[in-house]
Formats: C-alpha cells, sequence, structure tokens
C-alpha cells in the first residue's frame, strides 16, 4: 500500500499465550514487522484490541512498540525458568506474566518444536508438488540397445553419420530434395533455402507453410516459452539425421538447438545472411548468368553480354564489404556439413538423445539434444 512516497507493508503474525493459544496481530510499520522471529517471546506495547463475531483481533498504530523478551526459542527449551526470568528487566505484574508465558511453553514444548522450522527435531512439513530430478543418462554401447528402451529417459552412444533427411518437406518435394548427402556434389543446388527457414528459436518448429514437423502442423504457442510466444526468426528446418554402428541404424530427430551443436555453433541467420550475399554478388558480376543457374537450366556461355563498369563496381564493393564485415559462415557450414557426410571415413561421435516411447521410431522417438567429439 502507498503512503506518501513511501510503501507500506502490512504483516500479519499469529502469538499465544497460557489464556489462548492462537491470537492474530496486524502490524502496519515496517519496522516492527522485520524485528521479530518465530519463537520470540514479545512484549507488545499500545496495540488496539478489537472483537468481531466472537473472534478478537489486534492492530498496531503508530505509537505501537515491541520488545523482544526471550531470543531465540532454543533457549526456551534449554535453560531453566529462573535464568530466563534474570535476563529480563521486567517487574511486578509484567514479570509474573513472563513466568506464565515461558512455563506454558515449556509444557507444550512438543507441540511448539514441531512448529519451529529451525529446530533440530523438526518433522519436514508434506509437500504438495513432486521436485524436479535431473534424468541420469543411460551409457548405451550398442544402437540395438537404443532401439530396446521402452521408458522415457536419456541416453548416451556412439554412432557415426550417415544421412540428413529433411522429413519435413515430405511429401509436397520430390526425392532429390530429401536427402542432403547426394546434393552436396550439385553445384546448381540451393541446399540453405531448404534446410533453412522462418520458424521459432526455443521449440524448433518451422512457421511457414511449406513445412510440416513430424507430421504434425506447427502450433499456436511455443511450450518452451514462458510467455508461451514464438521468438520468430531463420532457424534449421527440422530433420532426420540417420546414424550408424555396425549392426544397427536409427534416425534421430534434430530440431534448430541440436542443429547448431551438430554444425558446430554456426546459427542458421549467419549461413543465410551469407549465402544472400553471396549470391546477390554473383548476380552483380552477372546477372544473366545467375539467372540461368537459378532457374536450373543447365550450363549456359554469357558471351557478348556485358555488364557496364558501374554494375560491376557495386559488385566489387559488396565483396569487399562483405569480406571485412564477416567470415563466409555459408561456405563454412558447407564445408562441415560435407565432412560430416564422408560416409566410412568419420571417427563416431558422441551423442545424447531424449527417448520418448510413445513415438515411433520415424516419427521423433529419439530427439537429439547434443552431440560430440568422442574421446577415444
Amino acid at each position: 500500500m502507498g503512503r506518501g512516497r513511501g510503501e507500506l507493508i502490512r504483516s500479519d503474525i499469529s502469538v499465544g499465550d497460557e489464556t489462548r493459544p492462537t491470537f492474530s496481530i496486524t502490524l502496519w510499520n515496517n519496522n516492527l514487522a522485520s524485528s521479530i522471529s518465530a519463537g520470540d517471546i514479545l512484549f507488545f506495547r499500545n496495540v488496539k484490541v478489537c472483537s468481531y463475531a466472537g473472534m478478537l483481533q489486534a492492530t498496531s498504530v503508530e505509537y505501537s512498540s515491541i520488545l523482544c523478551l526471550i531470543h531465540p526459542f532454543h533457549s526456551l527449551l534449554s535453560q531453566g525458568e529462573d535464568d530466563l526470568l534474570t535476563t529480563c528487566r521486567l517487574v511486578g505484574t509484567a514479570k509474573d506474566k513472563l513466568r506464565r508465558v515461558i512455563q506454558w511453553v515449556q509444557r507444550t514444548r512438543s507441540t511448539l518444536s514441531y512448529q519451529q522450522p529451525n529446530f533440530h527435531h523438526t518433522t519436514p512439513a508434506p509437500r504438495n508438488w513432486n521436485v524436479h530430478q535431473e534424468q541420469k543418462p543411460r551409457q548405451c554401447f550398442l544402437l540395438s540397445q537404443v532401439l530396446h528402451l521402452s521408458t522415457s529417459c536419456k541416453a548416451v552412444f556412439h554412432a557415426s553419420i550417415g544421412e540428413v533427411f529433411l522429413h519435413s518437406l515430405w511429401p509436397d518435394a520430390n526425392n532429390e530434395r530429401l536427402f542432403i548427402s547426394s546434393r552436396l556434389t550439385t553445384k546448381s543446388d540451393f541446399i540453405v533455402e531448404d534446410m533453412i527457414c522462418i520458424g521459432c528459436h526455443l521449440c524448433g518448429f518451422p512457421l511457414c507453410s511449406d513445412s510440416t514437423t513430424v507430421g504434425k502442423q506447427s502450433p499456436l504457442y511455443c511450450v518452451k516459452s514462458s510467455n508461451r510466444l514464438h521468438t520468430v526468426g531463420l532457424i534449421y528446418r527440422p530433420f532426420m539425421l540417420y546414424v550408424w554402428d555396425d549392426l544397427e541404424y536409427i534416425p534421430l530427430h534434430v530440431t534448430n538447438k541440436a542443429a547448431e551443436f551438430l554444425f558446430g555453433n554456426i546459427i542458421a541467420e549467419d549461413v543465410y545472411q551469407s549465402y544472400k550475399a553471396q549470391k546477390d554478388d554473383q548476380y552483380l558480376k552477372n546477372p544473366f548468368k545467375a539467372y540461368v543457374n537459378e532457374q536450373n537450366h543447365g550450363r549456359v556461355e554469357a558471351k557478348g553480354i556485358g555488364l557496364s563498369s558501374s554494375v560491376r563496381a557495386v559488385g566489387l564493393e559488396m565483396r569487399k564489404h562483405n569480406d571485412a564485415k564477416s567470415p563466409n559462415f555459408y561456405l563454412i557450414w558447407l564445408i562441415v556439413l560435407r565432412m560430416l557426410l564422408l560416409k566410412g571415413k568419420n571417427s563416431s561421435l558422441k551423442f545424447e538423445v531424449l527417448v520418448n516411447p510413445s513415438l515411433e521410431i520415424e516419427d521423433g522417438r529419439f530427439e537429439m539434444i547434443s552431440v560430440s567429439m568422442s574421446c577415444k
């Protein structure tokens, strides 16, 4: 509650004595509330007591005060009555009242010790929630062991990469576009435009009309966001990563965050910006060749087609600007992708996956969390 320029905080405390085990007092003074602790024996001065519907309640006023007589609570159970009274500067009726309160506390020590959270005999109160415990990943030495996991868990294993399959483009795209390894040798192929799309950075779902993720439409809200809103940007389109060992293979469902681990922490936005800059640069150097290459019409000689000096100058300036600004993440990403798909020439990698047994194997039962180089 506001009061002038300051802030007034209401504090409700529950007190008791030998005449009434529970009594509520409302404090409207910040300093009063901060000076007391649970288990203290207090002496209140100038509090307003009122009765409503047979219930008593006290409220502090501007000139109210609190004197802490005994602190901490443990001294009430470890010291005698006389020892406690000698430390208090009370006389007459107030001292007799303190004696009766001490005797009452010591008689009901079993009940009060249960209510004190810091006492060494405290019994913990029951919880109505489950504490999240981090799962320890299961170590699997063969892919056949991973395939036979029937409970939701994390698994760690070693395997080699065989293929990248763009299942989110199926069935609209032809088969040649779905398998990445066969496309890396085609110079006129635009892999970036198929592997990068607009989507959510948090949940990894594409938010474009040409994608389906594990056979489902894009959700209206983000399950990994505190406000349920998608964080929209350029992401790696979800794909299936087929990994192998000597006996088995399994498809791993890879979303944006896991794809960044796979591609050496190169984010999709850097790859796409470098790709667009290189594509625009090629168009400025020779727009006719760029048009023919983009339309996939084959190899065409561009003899006799000249460019003005102004267009060549703009292309040169763009190349210089891009070279000075940042490295070509598009070319670096292509090199990493080609190295990952060198079948039979790479050592095995260490994968960590999340197993969801309620899904089919081809529908994302094994979702990749991270990947790292093997320490062997």
